[in-house]
C-alpha cells in the first residue's frame, strides 16, 4: 500500500516540517518585540512554548486509527489546547483594548479590577463550554448554581459592595489623576496613589488614606484642574492712616518677588473694611501654599517698615532711631570721603533699611534711586539668564548696592539678601551733592563698577554665557 495515501502521512509531514518553521518564526518575532519593549511579547512566547506544540500533538493523535475506541488522551489534549486558546485570546484582547489605549481615553481610565473581573468571567464561561463540548458535561446546573449564589452573596454584601462599586465608578470617571491636588473637608493633599479601594494623599504632614467610596459619596475640589492657577488667599491689617493705594501696591510688589508664584497670573489685592486687605497669590502648585504664605508674611513685615506703612497697626519702630542712623553715617563716612560732621549732615535724607533673607534689592532693568551701603549681613550679586542665575560676587559690610544710581542707567544685575540685612540708603540727589564736593568718590564708583563687570564676564564665560555687548553697567 502506498504510504503517501495513508491518512496520517500528510498531517505528520505538516507537523514535522511546519512545526519547526512556526517555532523559529515565533522565536524571531518574540525577540524583536522584546527588544522594542512590547507588552505583547509574553503572549507570543505563550503561543510558541505551549499553544503551537500542543496543537501539533493534537493534530497527530486526532488522526483516524491513532487511538482505539473513543480514547481519553485526545480529549485531554483537546482540553489543554482549548484552555490555552482561551488564555491566549483573553490576553490578546486585553492587550489590544487596554494596554494599547491612548492616554486619557476611556480604555486608559477603565479600572483594572473591572478588567480582571471580566477576564475571570470569560475564563470561567470558556472552561464550562470547553468541558461541555469535549467531555459532554452538564454545565446548565453549574450556571444555575452560580447565579443563585451570586444573588445570595450580593444581597448579603450589598452595602460593602455598593461602596466599592461607587468608588470604582469614581475612578472610571477619572475626575483626578496622579499628581493632582484635591481638597475635601479639612484635608488638602497631592494624590500619590489611586487604587480600587482608596486614594492616598500626601498632605506634607503624612499620608492620608481616603476610601474612594468616601470621595464618591461626598464632594471634593480638584485644585489642579482650575482654568486659572490656584491662588492662596490671606488677610492682612494695616493702620487706618495708611493710604490704601500704597498698601495695595506694597502687597502686590512683595508677592511678585516670591519664588514659587505662578508666572501665568498676577497677584491681586482686595480692600476690605476696617483697613483690612485680602491678597491672593497664584501658585505654581497648591502644595507651595504654606511656604509662600510664610515667605510673604515675613517679607511683608520688613517691606512695610521700609516704606513707613504700619502692618497690624504697629506704629512704633525701635530699630530705626536717629542715634542708630548717626552711627551708620559715621561708619560709611570714610567710604564717601566725608568728615564726621559732614556725614551727620546727611541724616535729613539718608535712611536705614532692613531686609530679610531672600528679598531682592536690585533687579535687571532697574534704575536705582539710591545707593545702599551694607552695615551688616551679606548680599549675593549675579546675572540671571534664561536658564540659570549666575553668581558674580558676594557683598558684605560697607560694600555698595546700586552703583548705577549715580549715572541713572539700568543695571543688568540682581542683588538678593543672603541673610538678614541692614543697610543705609543714600538717595541719588544726595549722592550727587557728595560727588560734586568730592570727585574722587565718582572715580571710586566707576572703578568698582568696572571691576564687577569683569567679574560678571568671567562668571558668565565659565557658565558658557556671554555678557551682552553694550550692557556694561553693574550693581
Amino acid at each position: 500500500m502506498d504510504i503517501v495515501s495513508q491518512p496520517w502521512f500528510w498531517p505528520a509531514v505538516i507537523v514535522s516540517v511546519g512545526l519547526p518553521l512556526v517555532l523559529i518564526g515565533l522565536t524571531e518575532m518574540h525577540n524583536a518585540m522584546a527588544r522594542r519593549g512590547s507588552r505583547a511579547a509574553p503572549i507570543v512566547l505563550m503561543i510558541r512554548n505551549y499553544l503551537v506544540p500542543v496543537a501539533g500533538i493534537l493534530v497527530l493523535i486526532s488522526q483516524p486509527g491513532a487511538w482505539e475506541g473513543e480514547g481519553t488522551w485526545p480529549k485531554v489534549v483537546t482540553t489543554v489546547f482549548g484552555l490555552l486558546v482561551i488564555l491566549v485570546t483573553i490576553n490578546a484582547i486585553n492587550h489590544l483594548v487596554f494596554h494599547r489605549a491612548e492616554k486619557g481615553s476611556w480604555r486608559d481610565r477603565f479600572p483594572t479590577i473591572f478588567s480582571d473581573l471580566i477576564r475571570f468571567v470569560f475564563i470561567l464561561v470558556g472552561i464550562a463550554l470547553l468541558f461541555w463540548w469535549v467531555w459532554g458535561a452538564d454545565v446548565a446546573g453549574i450556571f444555575a448554581a452560580l447565579g443563585v449564589t451570586s444573588i445570595v452573596v450580593g444581597l448579603a454584601l450589598q452595602n460593602a459592595v455598593g461602596s466599592i462599586v461607587s468608588g470604582l465608578f469614581l475612578i472610571f470617571e477619572s475626575p483626578f489623576q496622579l499628581g493632582d491636588w484635591i481638597e475635601t473637608g479639612e484635608t488638602t493633599g497631592q494624590i500619590i496613589e489611586v487604587n480600587w479601594r482608596a486614594v492616598h494623599l500626601d498632605t506634607g504632614n503624612g499620608i492620608v488614606v481616603m476610601p474612594t467610596a468616601e470621595l464618591a459619596e461626598g464632594k471634593f475640589t480638584n485644585l489642579s484642574r482650575s482654568p486659572t492657577p490656584f491662588a492662596v488667599t490671606r488677610d492682612f491689617a494695616f493702620a487706618t492712616d495708611d493710604p490704601p493705594a500704597r498698601v495695595r501696591a506694597l502687597l502686590v510688589d512683595v508677592a511678585r518677588d516670591i519664588p514659587l508664584i505662578s508666572a501665568d497670573s498676577e497677584p491681586s489685592v482686595a480692600t476690605l473694611s476696617g483697613a483690612n486687605y485680602s491678597v491672593a497669590i497664584p501658585l505654581q502648585s497648591p502644595g507651595d501654599a504654606g511656604a509662600v504664605i510664610d515667605a510673604f508674611s515675613t517679607r511683608l513685615w520688613y517691606a512695610a517698615r521700609r516704606v513707613d506703612l504700619h502692618l497690624d497697626n504697629d506704629l512704633t519702630d525701635d530699630w530705626n532711631t536717629p542715634a542708630r542712623l548717626q552711627d551708620a553715617l559715621h561708619q560709611i563716612a570714610p567710604i564717601l570721603s566725608l568728615r564726621g560732621a559732614d556725614a551727620e549732615a546727611l541724616a535729613a535724607a539718608a535712611r536705614l533699611e532692613r531686609y530679610c533673607q531672600g528679598e531682592v534689592l536690585l533687579r535687571p532693568g532697574m534704575v536705582p534711586t539710591a545707593t545702599r551701603y551694607i552695615l551688616s549681613g551679606r548680599v549675593i550679586l549675579g546675572v540671571p539668564t534664561e536658564t540659570a542665575f549666575i553668581q558674580v560676587t558676594e557683598l558684605g559690610r560697607h560694600d555698595a548696592v546700586g552703583l548705577t544710581a549715580l549715572t541713572r542707567t539700568q543695571t543688568i544685575s540682581r542683588a538678593v539678601a543672603l541673610t538678614e540685612l541692614e543697610v543705609i540708603a543714600i538717595p541719588v540727589q544726595l549722592l550727587d551733592d557728595v560727588v560734586r564736593a568730592h570727585p574722587v568718590l565718582a572715580r571710586e564708583i566707576v572703578r568698582e563698577n568696572e571691576n564687577r563687570v569683569r567679574l560678571a564676564r568671567s562668571a558668565l564665560a565659565a557658565a558658557g554665557e556671554d555678557l551682552v555687548s553694550g550692557r556694561n553697567v553693574f550693581g
